[in-house]
């Protein structure tokens, strides 16, 4: 997604605690992972707009609410709305990793985390993304304890003044989709795009189309839909 980004602007794309090229730390939380957002903006400068897919959406939304970005972006954050995201479904889900059968995991999280259909899950096993998203499934645990308890309230976002924009894919989990629109409604300056044919992992599955949708905002949040060649700078946090 960076790459697609780079030649529109400068990009910083975050791996976050146990991401990537990034360690792990014993004392994670989402309040350390804000704290590490909060460095990498302070570096992007005071026109930088911040990227946040899913969990990485919440990071945001939580960071949003101490320190205002210039814009940003979110990508279907899973504000809990429709009651807890984990739940009872955790402890297989863990099972599963403490074996090692990262594939496995990732299954039981796209059907009782995201809600997935059967369909969509076979789809998204032939992607060439499948391998990346299960080795991520070692943090997927302490996340969703963390979405849960973000809790639903949607008012503390109605004060929020900072331009925002909610993305959701056009074949993404109806909860999912059903979050974003009523926290694009709750937020005075929320706008919303749908990404044609495309899920919870578009910025993996097509970055293309998902640059197309993000860019008009991206180069000029205060007046998307209007764009202009503008260069700005974003932070992506995955």
């Amino acid at each position: 997604m960076a790459d697609v980004l780079a030649p529109h602007m400068t990009t910083y794309a975050v791996d976050r605690r146990g991401h990537g090229a990034s360690g792990d730390s014993p004392d994670f939380s989402i309040e350390r992972e804000q704290e590490d957002i909060a460095a990498v903006l302070e570096l992007a400068g005071p026109e930088a707009i911040l990227l946040g897919h899913s969990y990485g959406g919440l990071v945001t939304l939580g960071l949003a609410l101490k320190q205002p970005p210039a814009g940003f972006i979110l990508y279907e954050p899973p504000v809990p709305l429709h009651g807890p995201v984990g739940g009872d479904a955790i402890a297989p889900f863990e099972q599963a990793v403490h074996k090692g059968d990262l594939d496995h995991a990732l299954t039981l999280g796209l059907q009782n985390f995201l809600k997935l259909p059967e369909e969509a899950i076979e789809a998204f096993r032939r992607e060439p993304v499948w391998s990346v998203r299960a080795s991520m499934t070692p943090t997927w645990a302490r996340e969703v304890r963390a979405m849960d308890a973000f809790g639903d309230d949607l008012e503390r976002f109605a004060l929020l003044e900072t331009p925002t924009l909610l993305v959701v894919g056009q074949l993404s989990p109806p909860w999912l989709t059903d979050t974003s629109r009523r926290l694009q409604q709750a937020m005075p300056n929320g706008r919303l795009v749908e990404i044609p044919g495309q899920a919870h992992d578009a910025h993996l599955t097509d970055p293309d189309a998902m640059a197309e949708a993000i860019l008009p905002f991206a180069l000029k949040p205060a007046a998307w839909p209007e764009a202009d060649t503008a260069a700005r700078q974003a932070v992506a946090s995955r």
